[in-house]
């Protein structure tokens, strides 16, 4: 009977843990960044809010007439413009963080 090493699972471990670790200091660098714009020039975010929603609702013209401004509503309630603006800054962030850390990747042979 063979056994297992735990080296693979310590290996899967370490890179689910290297992952969350990214998308956390992702997540707080969106809001450091929206912070900044924030207090820079809100107009900007506010300007970004609007072209969001004016997406939402070219989206969902794209449904039938009726479920379309229902779906709309229900994406106003929810805030939607605002999820999308996070999701965005967030993006941002995860570039700004892997154009940082480029250079410093292990190469493949």
């Amino acid at each position: 009977m063979a056994t297992r090493s735990p080296r693979p699972t310590g290996i899967l471990i370490a890179a689910f843990v290297a992952r969350l670790l990214f998308k956390g200091a992702a997540l707080v660098g969106a809001l450091a960044l929206i912070a900044v714009l924030w207090f820079g020039d809100a107009s900007l975010l506010t300007r970004a809010a609007d072209e969001n929603l004016r997406l939402v609702k070219e989206v969902t013209r794209l449904l039938p007439t009726e479920w379309a401004s229902r779906i709309e509503s229900a994406l106003r309630i929810f805030g939607a413009d605002r999820a999308l603006l996070l999701t965005e800054a967030i993006a941002v962030a995860k570039m700004i963080m892997l154009v940082i850390g480029y250079p410093f990747r292990p190469r493949r042979p």
